[in-house]
């Protein structure tokens, strides 16, 4: 994964705190798909507010470093690990 690549959150996910979590909710047609539920620690939840297709990942993971005092090398694994994730799951998008 190429750390300049940009992605955007896809509109049919619902994000939503509940009990001081987020979640994230895919909804497919009128149901959501509670197989695909994540729930975000705290620098995943700063990941998802910064996938809006304007951050490219390099700003978001010198980002989570400067947030959550990691270094630069730990943060690309989480960023990286976290990103496929939610491609996997459908959740965001590439930004050409």
């Amino acid at each position: 994964m190429a750390v300049s690549q940009r992605y955007r959150r896809n509109s049919d996910v619902v994000s939503r705190q509940v009990l001081g979590e987020r979640l994230l909710v895919p909804i497919r047609g009128q149901l959501a798909d509670l197989q695909q539920v994540f729930m975000l620690n705290p620098a995943a939840e700063y990941i998802w507010q910064q996938l809006d297709g304007e951050h490219d990942l390099t700003a978001i993971r010198d980002g989570i470093a400067a947030e959550f005092e990691v270094g630069a090398e730990q943060a690309e694994a989480d960023l990286t690990e976290f990103v496929a994730q939610l491609r996997a799951a459908g959740l965001i998008s590439e930004v050409d």
